[in-house]
C-alpha cells in the first residue's frame, strides 16, 4: 500500500516573513501507522490561537490532533508516543493538564522537553504523535 499523505500545505502558508516554501503534509499514514506533523496553536487555515499562551495553544494543538487522526482513519485510543516540546519550564504544568483532558485515560508513552525556542516566536508549545491503528481496525 503506498503512503497516503493528508492535508497537504507549503510552509510558506504558515511561515509567511521566512523565506522556507518547502511541500509538506499534516499527516502520514504508512499501513497502520499515522505520523502527524508537530501541532501547535496554527488552525488549518492558518489562523494562530494563544498568543502568549501556552494552555490554549495546547489546546488548538490537540484539538489539530484529533481531526487528523480521523482524516487518516485512526482515534485518540490509538495514539502511542507522544513528544511534548513547550519553551520555558513554566508552561509544563497548564500544558499536561490541557494534553490530560484530551488523553483521558490513554496512556501512551510521552517526552516532554523544554527548548530555546520553536519555528516562530509566538510558538509556545509544540505537539507530535505518532499513533498506530491496531490490526484489523482501519
Amino acid at each position: 500500500m503506498a503512503h497516503q499523505r493528508f492535508r497537504r500545505f507549503n510552509t510558506g502558508m504558515y511561515y509567511k516573513d521566512h523565506d522556507v516554501k518547502n511541500e509538506m503534509c499534516m499527516a502520514v499514514r504508512a499501513g497502520n501507522i499515522i505520523f502527524l506533523r508537530g501541532q501547535t496553536g496554527f488552525t488549518f487555515d492558518g489562523g494562530f490561537v494563544g498568543h502568549g499562551d501556552a494552555a490554549a495553544q495546547a489546546d488548538q494543538a490537540m484539538k489539530n490532533v484529533k481531526v487528523l487522526l480521523e482524516e487518516a482513519g485512526a482515534k485518540m485510543e490509538h495514539i502511542c508516543k507522544i513528544t511534548t516540546y513547550i519553551t520555558d519550564r513554566a508552561y509544563r504544568e497548564s500544558v499536561y493538564q490541557v494534553i490530560g483532558r484530551h488523553l483521558g485515560t490513554i496512556a501512551p508513552v510521552g517526552t516532554g522537553l523544554i527548548v530555546n525556542g520553536l519555528a516562530l516566536p509566538e510558538m509556545l508549545v509544540e505537539i507530535d504523535i505518532d499513533a498506530v491503528i491496531p490490526d484489523g481496525e482501519g
